[in-house]
């Protein structure tokens, strides 16, 4: 399964970049935002983008 991550912007919450991953690679973009305070916002992949 493919997830989109979205680098949320601090003030405002919108999106200011989105990337497509594979799920082993979830894990380690959590915690890499976790510890430095990263807002993301995790959700399904649709379609074929990459």
């Amino acid at each position: 399964m493919r997830f989109e991550i979205m680098r949320l912007d601090d003030v405002n919450g919108t999106a200011v970049d989105s990337t497509v991953v594979d799920a082993a690679s979830v894990n380690r973009i959590v915690q890499q935002a976790a510890a430095t305070g990263q807002r993301i916002y995790i959700r399904p992949a649709t379609g074929t983008a990459s």
